[in-house]
């Protein structure tokens, strides 16, 4: 009997490993660049990968992970982020796009996207911008707002 509990257990934990792994892989973790100091990451199931350079952080002294690990949801448990990817080439999908707090003229941008869109935004921060970098020239690759976790 304690043969097919080990047996069982053995497998079990393969199967979490896999789990987890496949996770990674799908979130693109394998494929993350090297984060500068005070950087955080945003992978959204949505497709929007994310590295925010300037994140307001509540607790910053209390959260000092390894780069691999800094994820802004993780950072700022007390709030809710949301990802909105931007139609771009299938080819840059799966890129991991720089994001900064948005300037003046992107917030009064955000004024005149549709009411749709307002609805779905309504009463949400605007945290970043985001982008990538295609030969020397920034296509806006998404936006970043969060909400209280209530």
């Amino acid at each position: 009997m304690k043969k097919w509990v080990f047996r069982v257990t053995i497998i079990l934990i393969v199967v979490y490993a896999a789990s987890l792994t496949y996770t990674f892989y799908r979130k693109g973790y394998f494929s993350l660049p090297d984060l500068p100091d005070g950087a955080y990451t945003l992978s959204s199931d949505n497709g929007l990968r994310a590295i925010i350079l300037d994140a307001d952080i509540s607790n910053e002294a209390d959260y000092t992970p390894p780069k691999f690990f800094r994820n802004l949801a993780t950072a700022n448990r007390d709030r809710r982020y949301l990802g909105f990817p931007l139609e771009v080439e299938p080819w840059f999908e799966e890129a991991w796009s720089w994001c900064k707090k948005p300037t003046a003229l992107e917030r009064d941008e955000l004024e005149r996207t549709p009411e749709e869109f307002k609805r779905q935004i309504a009463n949400a921060r605007f945290e970043a911008v985001c982008r990538i970098d295609v030969d020397g020239k920034e296509i806006v690759r998404g936006l970043i707002f969060s909400v209280p976790r209530l």
